[in-house]
């Protein structure tokens, strides 16, 4: 017949496994439920910027189209789309700029973007001016230059710059589908290795068959 004190020291064995199993299981989520916390925020930013860079591409066509369209038809309807987009791009490379901050080499391709967006900015208001005042000349000459297509081949090669950065910097390897089965398959794979290790913990303190007296 078993002693009271045997039964304790079972009970205690029984309790530490126990104990053991949920301090790894709960380490082993902790770890789990970070990584997919990193995943998601690295995914989230990702998208962010390339919908910002997108927006301002959008305008940056707007004020090239707009300008164009007043130069050629001199009717001031089509400054409209122009002046709306000068005023959404403040705040809109306000939010790049923000969202770029890390690492230094995607914040500094950010901040070429807006020097040339401010430079196409600058450069349509001036020539708008120009043709207000009745100096069509100049306008006329920066058109057949091609200053027009040489400032918009610079900008987009700061977009495609500051886009390339963002592809290399956020790979969309690292959001494929098979990401969240690999995270479960991590998971499950902890438990195994927990259940086994508390098999290990029992199987150093065997319990003794009951034996009639």
């Amino acid at each position: 017949m078993r002693s009271p004190v045997w039964r304790t020291q079972t009970w205690w064995v029984y309790l530490c496994a126990g104990l053991a199993l949920l301090l790894f299981l709960a380490a082993a989520e902790v770890f789990i439920l970070n990584q997919w916390r990193q995943v998601l925020e690295v995914h989230e930013r990702r998208s962010a910027l390339k919908e910002e860079l997108l927006r301002l591409r959008r305008l940056a066509s707007d004020i090239d189209n707009g300008f164009r369209g007043y130069v050629l038809m001199r009717q001031r309807i089509f400054l409209a789309p122009m002046l709306s987009a000068e005023e959404a791009l403040p705040l809109s490379l306000e939010r790049l700029i923000g969202m770029a901050e890390t690492p230094p080499s995607l914040h500094g391709r950010a901040q070429v973007l807006k020097r040339r967006l401010e430079e196409l900015v600058n450069t349509k208001r001036r020539l708008v001016r120009k043709v207000d005042e009745g100096e069509h000349e100049e306008v006329l000459a920066y058109l057949r230059n091609g200053d027009g297509v040489a400032l918009a081949r610079i900008l987009t090669a700061a977009f495609d710059d500051l886009e390339d950065k963002i592809e290399r910097q956020f790979p969309p390897a690292q959001f494929s589908h098979l990401e969240i089965p690999k995270l479960v398959a991590v998971r499950a794979g902890v438990v195994v290795l927990g259940v086994l290790i508390v098999q290990s913990l029992l199987g150093a303190f065997p319990v003794a068959r009951r034996h009639e007296t």
